[in-house]
């Protein structure tokens, strides 16, 4: 019997994800992951202030997604955003806690922890990464692919700036700084999803040439230099904060985070799901 298609509900145009269940009126939620055979998603869930913040897993079992479990990989009250190793042996997440006595708890830094196949993760492994990676300023928004290709986002340079590295038998390697049109002076970025051929990023950034908040671009790798970012339609920006972009290892969905009204939910970022939208 053939298995039933977890996102096949989700056809032409743009729809709210698992109204209810996963995007909710009550909180803020930006999808972070989904297996390549789309059973499994692991979700932010921040409340309206976004002063706390926590990872949450759902499963597709028996035709129907779970109510979300919270994984609690730390003590803090602060986790978003995840990330895993092309062996799937280790994950990274954004977490807000204290490294050493006199560390603010407004600090962002990012954290690895190791976990299992079946997404069982070991709370006692986990720890922040080391410099290079983690700065005495902001680090988050680790995104890695499938080959090693990694970025994530510092204001180690004064402004909010995406990075690339290469993630070579378990640690970080070539760390530097991407270069105009991705950073920008005028603004922030911070990755949201890399394409398995490190051809194509999809980056959250506020400038002139956005609809307004946060927007999503998509940029293509040509001869080796990132190209000039195209900012994505209406039909997935708008005047409120776009983020979390994400696409199915298979590229038949795309998933974002919007803080546009849908019908009572106003006021919230919840998780958007189109098809064939924004493919590579």
């Amino acid at each position: 019997m053939k298995p039933i298609d977890s996102l096949g509900q989700y056809q032409e145009g743009t729809h709210i994800f698992e109204e209810g269940l996963i995007s909710t009126q009550e909180n803020h939620e930006g999808l972070s992951y989904i297996s390549p055979q789309k059973d499994v998603i692991i979700f932010t869930r921040s409340d309206k202030n976004y002063e706390q913040s926590g990872l949450y897993i759902s499963r597709f079992l028996e035709g129907q997604w779970t109510v979300p479990t919270k994984i609690k990989l730390t003590e803090s009250s602060y986790e978003a955003g995840i990330a895993f190793s092309p062996d799937k042996s280790k994950a990274f997440f954004t977490n807000k806690f204290k490294l050493k006595e006199g560390d603010s708890t407004n600090l962002w830094n990012i954290w690895e922890i190791e976990l299992d196949e079946k997404y069982e993760f070991k709370k006692e492994t986990a720890k922040p990464l080391v410099s290079p990676i983690n700065s005495k300023y902001q680090d988050c928004c680790l995104t890695m692919n499938s080959n090693g290709n990694v970025y994530f986002s510092s204001n180690r340079d004064g402004t909010w700036d995406i990075y690339s590295a290469q993630y070579v038998n378990h640690s970080f390697e070539r760390i530097e700084k991407l270069d105009h049109p991705i950073n920008t002076n005028e603004s922030g970025e911070w990755p949201s999803h890399i394409s398995r051929s490190n051809s194509v990023l999809w980056f959250s950034s506020i400038r002139k040439s956005g609809i307004g908040g946060d927007d999503i671009y998509i940029s293509h790798k040509s001869k080796g230099s990132w190209q000039e970012p195209i900012l994505l339609n209406d039909s997935i920006n708008s005047k409120f904060y776009e983020d979390s972009a994400f696409i199915t290892a298979d590229s038949s969905h795309f998933f974002f985070s919007s803080g546009k009204p849908f019908r009572e939910i106003n006021g919230m970022s919840n998780i958007y799901v189109s098809k064939n939208k924004a493919k590579p």
